[in-house]
């Protein structure tokens, strides 16, 4: 009957070939040797390592290197809250917050596109006439000013 749905297992069933029965059996096969097969694992200490670290220093080097350091545990939290608060604080202030970057809005780099549409513009005559109807001012401006 047409436009009655059929599952996808009554349609395969219904298959009568000589290579079905071939192709049930290396189906089976199939799967076994893909069960067979050894997953690749990481090791312990990368998966682990999110879980307590410094950043970008294992905490197993500390304990090594810094006995001192890590002698008691609820010290040690303390500093590594401490280290990483400053290192955070650090990189927000010192690398993402430079002082007077990108603040002097009169030489920033024109891009190729921009370029393009300028000279185009200049050619056209059509920059001239922008430049002349451009506000340059907010508020409402008096004949004296």
């Amino acid at each position: 009957s047409q436009g009655v749905f059929k599952p996808f297992w009554l349609i395969i069933s219904s298959l009568t070939c000589s290579l079905c029965p071939l192709a049930i059996a290396m189906a089976g096969l199939l799967r076994t040797a893909l069960r067979a097969v050894p997953r690749p694992q990481l090791p312990a200490s990368f998966t682990q390592a999110n879980k307590a670290s410094i950043p970008f220093v294992p905490v197993d080097w500390v304990f090594r290197f810094f006995p001192y350091f890590s002698r008691d545990k609820v010290r040690f939290m303390f500093r590594f809250n401490q280290i990483s608060f400053g290192c955070g604080l650090g990189y927000f202030y010192l690398w993402c917050h430079t002082p007077y970057k990108c603040d002097n809005y009169d030489h920033f780099d024109e891009s190729m596109l921009y370029k393009y549409v300028k000279g185009k513009m200049e050619k056209t005559g059509q920059l001239d006439e922008n430049l002349r109807i451009k506000v340059k001012h907010f508020y409402p401006q008096t004949q004296e000013d």
